[in-house]
């Protein structure tokens, strides 16, 4: 790939990027906080300086012309190079203080899991915390975020980090729903409070006889629909552990490791230190060992 003029201006590929991989101009603006005006203008910039068209519209996406994907390609490179560059200079911060950003599934924001934030703050009062909840996986090589909470069966080979624990998932009831119903009955009338969508789900924890009564992807309302005797909800042990109007029904099952992961370049960075040790503790002391 040859450039008709010499400067490489790298926040014009840093926007080619974004935009190849959310195939538009509103998702990858929305994604970089700048206006279109400011995503369309560096588009240009970048096609004129390279002399060639880099994207096809065809309906309502943007598509990569064949120069593109050679270009996209080059970008990749470039980008691995670039956010190296910046974990390696990041990662000899010795500072406790500055932003950090977390990564973690909604289940590890919920009480009594979140942990202190109040303490957080009187031990690192220059450390401003970032959580995003989300299931989906943080890029933690692209910095999406600086650590991660993951709840997985494998430790990726390319980051670091402490196993907390395990993710155990248990059925749960109100009491007079398991003396009125009797979920372990193969004859029994009761219902499982299904997760996911309808077509994949299936019941877990020995209740394969009971059927769904609905499908809500969210504990809190899992938890409410439970609490008022809807039906048998599969939870995580360590939050329904903590609901008293709940009780579990059989034995518990092991879903998953618990990891707080981050990347390898950043393991000289204090405050990242600092947040990861605070959160593996906190973590710790909550995760059940039963």
């Amino acid at each position: 790939m040859v450039h008709k003029k010499t400067g490489l201006d790298w926040d014009n590929y840093r926007y080619f990027l974004a935009v190849a991989r959310a195939t538009s101009i509103r998702s990858a603006a929305i994604k970089l906080g700048v206006s279109h005006s400011t995503l369309i203008r560096k588009l240009d910039t970048l096609e004129s300086s390279l002399d060639t068209r880099l994207f096809n519209k065809i309906g309502q996406k943007l598509v990569l012309t064949s120069a593109g994907e050679e270009v996209f390609e080059g970008a990749n490179e470039l980008e691995e190079s670039v956010q190296g560059i910046s974990r390696i200079v990041s990662g000899r911060d010795s500072d406790l203080s500055g932003i950090v950003r977390v990564s973690m599934p909604e289940i590890f924001a919920l009480q009594p899991v979140l942990f202190d934030l109040t303490r957080f703050n009187q031990q690192f009062p220059k450390i401003k915390l970032v959580i995003d909840l989300s299931y989906a996986k943080a890029d933690l090589g692209r910095r999406e975020a600086d650590i991660a909470i993951r709840l997985t069966n494998e430790q990726p080979l390319d980051l670091v980090g402490r196993m907390v624990g395990q993710l155990k998932m248990g059925a749960y009831a109100t009491q007079e729903h398991v003396d009125t119903f009797n979920p372990q009955s193969l004859d029994s009338k009761s219902k499982m409070i299904g997760w996911g969508p309808p077509q994949t789900w299936a019941p877990r924890h020995g209740l394969d006889h009971l059927d769904a009564v609905g499908f809500f992807d969210s504990i809190p309302l899992q938890i409410e629909f439970a609490k008022q005797g809807v039906g048998v909800a599969s939870l995580p042990c360590m939050i329904a552990n903590d609901v008293p109007e709940l009780v579990m029904i059989g034995d518990s099952m092991e879903m998953a490791d618990i990891w707080v992961l981050y990347h390898s370049d950043l393991r000289h960075m204090s405050r990242v230190r600092a947040v990861r040790d605070f959160i593996f503790n906190e973590l710790k002391d909550s995760v059940p060992t039963t």
